[in-house]
């Protein structure tokens, strides 16, 4: 059965979940239930404004023209988000942009190699990705067609666990889930 999803788009996030925890994405279609906002992410938000993306592209002298909050959607794949800055014309520099920094981002790292992916498909091909914490430089990626491909792989993944009734099978990883919000309603977390 074809479970219809908001308008049929996959968000980045949603792709970043199933990443980190196949069961994520799943909980957020058929229980309809949404991590809330923690204030930080809402400060965040409040203060990284377009004003400041252009900052930041001045500031580290990214390629010209600069785009600032572009909308991506890919048909095909059905993923979708925002990239912070797309930067250049023939070739592309994509920034996701943070106020706050944070120990581990491998989520943000995920959700920078989406936008790479979306940017690379719709715009134009993408040479680097960098993730900037606080105007500072964290993680540059020199973007290969093995991330582009891993990307592409993992969208049709979410696309086919989305689509069904039954939970997606998983071996989540127990440090995982006593940190999850999802716990509590997960159908694979021991009651």
């Amino acid at each position: 059965m074809k479970r219809l999803f908001y308008s049929d788009t996959i968000p980045a996030t949603l792709l970043r979940d199933y990443i980190y925890c196949p069961m994520i994405p799943w909980i957020k279609i058929f229980y309809r239930y949404e991590e809330p906002a923690t204030e930080s992410m809402l400060k965040a938000s409040r203060e990284t404004d377009a004003n400041y993306k252009e900052k930041i592209a001045e500031k580290y002298k990214l390629p010209k023209p600069w785009r600032i909050e572009v909308y991506l959607y890919d048909k095909e794949t059905g993923l979708s988000g925002v990239a912070d800055i797309i930067a250049g014309e023939k070739r592309a520099v994509v920034a996701e942009i943070k106020r706050f920094k944070r120990e581990k981002y491998q989520h943000q790292r995920i959700q920078l190699l989406i936008y790479a992916y979306l940017t690379n498909k719709l715009i134009a091909p993408v040479e680097k990705a960098i993730l900037i914490h606080e105007e500072k430089i964290t993680l540059e990626i020199e973007i290969t067609k093995q991330h582009l491909e891993t990307i592409e792989k993992t969208a049709k993944k979410l696309r086919e666990t989305i689509e069904k009734e039954e939970p997606p099978t998983t071996n989540p990883d127990q440090r995982r889930c006593i940190a999850c919000q999802y716990r509590r309603i997960c159908p694979k977390t021991e009651k």
